[in-house]
């Protein structure tokens, strides 16, 4: 049986912000390689990052 993982909405990158945007391309880089765990791992770094980086923004 074949399971996909469920569609999520990325958090997006802060505008400005180089870290974020680091972190959006090498999602997207692993999502067009098909490295869904490497995707994945990128979109907890910057869920992380966006947290520690810049409260109260949206997640």
């Amino acid at each position: 049986m074949d399971r996909k993982a469920p569609a999520q909405r990325p958090t997006p990158a802060a505008p400005g912000c180089a870290e974020c945007v680091r972190l959006d391309n090498q999602r997207r880089a692993a999502e067009l390689d098909g490295d869904l765990s490497r995707a994945v791992d990128c979109r907890v770094l910057l869920r992380r990052h966006r947290a520690a980086a810049h409260p109260g923004g949206e997640q």
